[in-house]
C-alpha cells in the first residue's frame, strides 16, 4: 500500500518573494520553489531555522499576497520549508488565485513503512 501526506496540492512556483524575521528590520529576498494554500518551499534560505517566525509577502499581477508564517522545516541544502499561519480571508482568496496559475505538482507516492 502506498501513503501520501500530502493534504493539499503543490504548484511549481519559481517566483521571487520576501520574508521579514520577526524582531529584525532587514527583509531578505527568496525564491520560493512550491507554493501551496499551507505554506511554501523556499529555494535557499541559509539564515532561517525551524520554528522561527516571519512575515512572507509575494507579489503576483501587481497584488500583493501577506502572511505571517513559521519555519517547518529545513532541508540539507538549507531549502526551507513555511507554513502560513493566521493568513485573512482576502489574502487566502489572492494565494488560491496565484496557486491557479501555476502548474501542479504530480502526487509523490511513498512507500507504506508498516509492511
Amino acid at each position: 500500500m502506498v501513503i501520501e501526506r500530502r493534504r493539499v496540492p503543490r504548484y511549481s512556483a519559481h517566483v521571487k518573494a520576501t520574508i521579514k524575521v520577526r524582531g529584525e528590520d532587514t527583509t531578505l529576498a527568496v525564491m520560493v520553489e512550491d507554493l501551496c494554500v499551507l505554506g511554501c518551499l523556499l529555494e535557499y534560505a541559509p539564515t532561517l531555522g525551524v520554528d522561527e517566525e516571519c512575515e512572507f509577502a509575494l507579489t503576483w499581477k501587481n497584488r500583493e499576497f501577506r502572511s505571517p508564517a513559521v519555519v517547518v522545516w529545513k532541508g540539507e541544502r538549507d531549502e526551507v520549508g513555511l507554513k502560513f499561519q493566521d493568513t485573512d480571508s482576502a489574502n487566502h482568496a489572492l494565494l488560491r488565485e496565484c496557486c491557479a496559475d501555476f502548474l501542479e505538482k504530480p502526487l509523490v507516492r511513498l512507500p507504506d513503512v508498516s509492511d
